[in-house]
C-alpha cells in the first residue's frame, strides 16, 4: 500500500490558498519523520492556479525551489488542474526537479486529457490522476475510465469524492470494480 498525504495541497484550502514556507519545510520534515514518502504540496489550486486568480503565500517556482533539499527523500509533487494545464508550467516543474503531477479532471473527462497526460511525461514526470468528483460515474464507467488512462501513459490513478459524499462502502465498491477488471 502507498499513502501519499495531500495535507500541505488540499489542507492549504483552510488557510488559503497555500501554506508559508516555514510550515511547508515543517511539514515537509514532519512527514519524511513519519516515513511518508509521497507528499503533495503547494497552491491548493494547483500548478499555475496564482497566476489564474488564485494566489497563494508564494509562487510555484517558490514552492519548487523550498522542496530542492527534499527531493532524494521523497517523491514530492503538485496537483494540476486540467482546465489550468500550461506546458511552460509543466517544463518549469521539471526543471525544478519535480517528483510528480497530479493530473485533475472531473470523472467522465479523462479521454481530453490523454494529451496534457503525454506531455507531462514527456518531460521525465510521473504522472498521477485525479478522477474528480468520481461519484459522477458508476463504479463500472470510472473502471472504465482508469482503464482508458492507464493505456494512455497514466501512472497511477487515485479517486476523488469532491463534495465529501461518498461512504466507505461507496469507495471501496469503486476500488474494487476497478481492481477487478469487471
Amino acid at each position: 500500500m502507498k499513502i501519499m498525504d495531500c495535507t500541505l495541497r488540499d489542507g492549504a484550502n483552510v488557510v488559503g490558498n497555500g501554506f508559508s514556507p516555514e510550515l511547508t519545510r515543517m511539514m515537509i520534515e514532519g512527514l519524511l519523520r513519519s516515513n511518508i514518502r509521497i507528499i503533495e504540496m503547494g497552491n491548493a489550486k494547483g500548478l499555475g492556479a496564482t497566476e489564474k486568480g488564485s494566489p497563494a503565500p508564494i509562487s510555484d517556482a517558490a514552492y519548487l525551489d523550498l522542496i530542492h533539499p527534499y527531493l532524494g527523500r521523497a517523491e514530492i509533487g503538485m496537483f494540476l488542474n486540467a482546465k489550468r494545464f500550461e506546458e511552460d508550467n509543466v517544463a518549469m516543474a521539471a526543471d525544478k526537479g519535480i517528483s510528480f503531477l497530479r493530473l485533475g479532471a472531473d470523472a467522465g473527462d479523462g479521454a481530453t486529457t490523454y494529451d496534457k497526460a503525454a506531455i507531462i511525461k514527456k518531460h521525465g514526470i510521473k504522472v498521477r490522476y485525479s478522477l474528480m468528483k468520481a461519484y459522477l460515474l458508476t463504479p463500472e464507467e470510472l473502471a472504465e475510465e482508469a482503464a482508458g488512462l492507464e493505456e494512455h501513459g497514466v501512472d497511477e490513478v487515485t479517486i476523488m469524492d469532491s463534495a465529501g459524499t461518498m461512504h466507505p462502502a461507496d469507495a471501496g465498491a469503486y476500488v474494487f470494480r476497478w481492481k477487478s477488471g469487471d
